[in-house]
């Protein structure tokens, strides 16, 4: 799932000087109004949608952890890619049973494994793991794959924290790139993501404000490039295009079988700004996310009036 990009003052001056924009003295003072300090250990419920023993969830474990951090997976018991904001189902008719019922056993110390969606490993570590209160930050990542543009939609990874943000709870998702075009195709360095995953959350620390990491109900989506130099940080939108998509195709396996083929897009994103633009550009793209699908003013006013006389 995704949203549109948050553009409230607070939201864009937070993203500003997370990007590097505050230096000198005003970092100075900022630091000393801050509600975190940057050295301050954080309690970090770490989640993916790969499954909790994915390595790349292990590589930023391991390097939040040398910074200080109190880390807690909670994660899928399996690879659930392009789970998207799925959740367990409903409580039926009131009646406990097996179809009801998901399972989370502790493989390890610190290491919870829940048979659900990454949305689901999200909500049941709130409610069943931080029982003393709840975490201060949800990380979910690193992904092997860039989750930008429309395939933000359908990821997992950016689905876990679509919940964290729908409990209030700031969180990050982290991607790196893939380039299909290369044989084989290059991935972007998982431990410099989540090395930067750790000056990312420091940084926010450093500009906390009101004791919060980021404003209430907003989460970043982080895509790391592929390319080995990188030029930097940008913030950026979510774009329209999808780097791939499935197209079924007919096939003789069966008389009703359909493959289901990658689609490749890798042009220019139409939306200007896009996280899609920026890791073409070699820029890492921290993209504000808010849960909120809601159209434009503008189309809204626009929608009211055709609608006016509808009975």
């Amino acid at each position: 799932m995704t949203s549109r990009v948050t553009t409230g003052t607070s939201v864009l001056a937070t993203l500003m000087l997370t990007a590097g924009m505050l230096t000198g003295a005003a970092a100075t003072a900022e630091q000393a109004t801050s509600g975190h300090s940057a050295t301050e250990p954080l309690d970090i419920l770490l989640t993916n949608d790969d499954g909790y023993d994915a390595r790349t969830l292990g590589a930023l474990r391991q390097t939040l952890g040398a910074a200080g951090h109190q880390v807690t997976v909670v994660a899928p018991c399996d690879d659930l890619s392009g789970s998207g904001t799925k959740q367990a189902s409903n409580y039926v008719r009131g009646v406990p049973s097996r179809e009801n019922t998901i399972t989370a056993t502790q493989p390890s110390p610190g290491v919870w494994a829940v048979c659900g969606s990454p949305s689901d490993a999200v909500l049941f570590g709130v409610q069943n793991v931080f029982t003393s209160g709840q975490p201060d930050l949800v990380v979910s990542g690193v992904n092997p794959g860039q989750n930008a543009g429309a395939v933000t939609n359908h990821s997992g990874t950016v689905g876990a924290t679509v919940m964290a943000g729908e409990l209030g709870i700031p969180a990050i998702a982290v991607s790196v790139e893939i380039d299909p075009t290369t044989s084989p195709p290059r991935v972007g360095s998982v431990r410099a993501a989540a090395s930067y995953t750790v000056r990312l959350i420091e940084r926010l620390q450093l500009t906390a404000q009101r004791e919060s990491l980021l404003p209430e109900h907003v989460t970043l989506n982080v895509n790391y490039p592929a390319e080995s130099e990188v030029e930097g940080t940008r913030i950026t939108r979510t774009g329209r295009s999808a780097f791939v998509r499935p197209r079924f195709e007919r096939t003789d396996l069966c008389a009703s079988c359909y493959l289901v083929r990658p689609q490749l897009d890798l042009g220019r994103d139409p939306v200007s700004g896009s996280d899609n633009n920026a890791l073409a550009d070699a820029y890492i793209s921290v993209t504000p996310l808010d849960g909120d699908w809601t159209a434009s003013s503008t189309i809204r006013s626009t929608l009211r009036a055709r609608l006016a006389y509808l009975r």
